[in-house]
């Protein structure tokens, strides 16, 4: 009987022992990332980074580790590094850390400018939570700052041609006699005659549709409106970043 029971502490005490080291890596590990939100709401962004590392030497698919570690790198401007860490979160099981993610990855690229890549990963969030208000924000402020690029490559061209057409002009002046300053006045004289003649054509276009050239003006206002106002909110660097999470629960506060 003794023996029995005996045995029985020793069978009870290795099942404890188990458990022990079993539940011993999740508290450090759980220790860890949370040592690292602290560094982090501290602004010591190195030094979160560290805590998440070491948080991912203990088990190297820990997702929350690894955002945490996106976040770090963003608030260091390693962009790249927090696209790369973040994209390990992308098919967790947890949709809301995956959404998070793909905003983060958005954030990520249009802080580089790449702003292609940071509306597709605004897109992806958006197909995950419709409601992320956020994240619409941010896809116009990435299309409004797109458009605003490509306005400007389109009009360097056009000054560029301009200007070559004006030395033209310049050194055909400089060089001219006689007839070639005749032929210049009659040339100049045709362009203000067919100016003119386009200039009274396109008065009487807008008198026949006066209330449609009306809407189209408020139209082009509103979105010159659109696009200034968003990107003078992106030189205010306005644009939230989903804060870390604690690790054993979901958060979702707002880098307000």
């Amino acid at each position: 009987m003794a023996g029995k029971i005996c045995m029985s502490r020793i069978l009870f005490s290795i099942l404890l022992c188990v458990i022990f080291y079993d539940i011993l890596p999740a508290q450090s590990l759980r220790s860890k990332i949370n040592e690292g939100n602290k560094k982090y709401h501290e602004e010591n962004y190195d030094e979160a980074l560290n805590k998440y590392q070491d948080a991912l030497l203990d088990d190297p698919q820990h997702e929350i580790a690894h955002f945490n570690e996106g976040d770090a790198n963003y608030k260091m401007e390693k962009f790249d590094k927090a696209i790369e860490s973040y994209e390990k979160v992308l098919g967790s099981k947890d949709l809301k850390l995956e959404q998070e993610a793909h905003f983060n990855i958005g954030n990520s690229y249009f802080k580089q400018d790449k702003l292609q890549e940071s509306i597709e990963a605004y897109k992806k969030a958006l197909n995950i939570d419709p409601n992320d208000k956020d994240a619409k924000y941010n896809l116009e402020l990435a299309r409004a700052k797109l458009k605003e690029m490509a306005d400007k490559q389109q009009q360097q061209p056009q000054q560029q041609q301009n200007q070559k057409q004006q030395g033209q002009q310049q050194n055909e002046q400089g060089q001219g006699d006689e007839n070639q300053q005749e032929q210049q006045q009659q040339k100049q004289q045709q362009q203000e005659q067919q100016q003119q003649a386009n200039q009274n054509e396109k008065e009487k276009d807008e008198k026949q549709g006066e209330s449609l050239e009306e809407s189209k003006d408020k139209m082009s206002q509103e979105d010159a409106k659109r696009i200034l106002d968003a990107l003078k909110n992106d030189e205010q660097d306005n644009q939230k970043l989903r804060k870390p999470v604690k690790s054993g629960q979901r958060s979702t506060e707002k880098d307000w």
